[in-house]
């Protein structure tokens, strides 16, 4: 199997026992020698049914919620990152009157947040989500225009092939702005109680293979701010990035970290 960021060869990493829960048992896990990203082959080598409704069964126990019982910080950390995004919308680092996109937004409620909060209209698209208001759009509709803002949280640990990170990027302006939340390591731990080890987190991403993709599709510069556990990617203007966030951080020291490249925060 080659890795799906830098066409590497993987190896086999670990294998976790799920112990039947939504009717996984073992689960294979796979990692570059190059990159060092994990990917679950068990998944990968399902049929797109058996991904669907695994997706399904486990979503669908907190999507439409205020509570996650694998993730309790879920809608605290959006309404951070609702914050953030919104800031940085005031203070011109993203263009507000730009097309917006949540992709794999769940069930939407962060771009009902920016809506509500700072008047943001956030087209919003999940492949797997039926819609639940008239604020979804279509994938034909989507794919038919080009965003200058793209918003894509908690999704990335989901994708099992390179398919959805290319559509993503295809769809966002040569000077549009990525906004993005993951878990990202230096190195993914073989560690069988490791927390992040989820029934449908089937991508561990590294420092390296985020730094791939963000070379890959022309990215010059990233911000990432740690409250909120999210990164934002720059085509262009990062000059300009740059200053405000430097005044921002003699404001209140350490609320954000640029980087001309990617900002590789999280070291462990």
């Amino acid at each position: 199997m080659k890795c799906y960021v830098c066409s590497s060869e993987t190896r086999p990493f670990f294998t976790e026992n799920f112990e039947g829960l939504y009717r996984l048992k073992f689960v294979e896990y796979w990692k570059c020698l190059n990159c060092g990203f994990v990917l679950s082959k068990t998944h990968r080598d399902m049929s797109q049914g058996q991904w669907e409704e695994l997706n399904e069964a486990v979503h669908s126990s907190f999507q439409g919620t205020d509570s996650a019982k694998d993730d309790p910080k879920w809608l605290s950390r959006l309404t951070k990152q609702a914050n953030v995004i919104g800031r940085l919308t005031e203070l011109r680092v993203i263009p507000v009157d730009a097309p917006w996109v949540d992709y794999a937004c769940g069930d939407g409620q962060l771009a009902c947040m920016l809506k509500d909060k700072f008047a943001i209209e956030v087209d919003k698209y999940d492949r797997y989500m039926s819609s639940c208001d008239s604020g979804y759009i279509t994938y034909s509709q989507m794919i038919a225009k080009e965003y200058g803002n793209l918003i894509n949280t908690s999704a990335m640990e989901h994708f099992l092939s390179i398919d959805p990170v290319k559509e993503m990027m295809n769809i966002l302006s040569d000077s549009g702005v990525f906004m993005v939340h993951t878990l990202v390591r230096e190195n993914i731990p073989c560690d069988l109680q490791w927390f992040y080890l989820l029934p449908v987190h089937v991508a561990l991403h590294t420092n390296r293979s985020m730094a791939i993709l963000f070379e890959r599709y022309g990215f010059e510069a990233s911000v990432y701010h740690p409250e909120s556990t999210m990164w934002f990617w720059f085509r262009n203007s990062t000059d300009f990035v740059e200053k405000v966030i430097r005044v921002q951080n003699e404001l209140i020291p350490g609320q954000f970290f640029f980087r001309n490249g990617f900002m590789d925060y999280w070291k462990q």
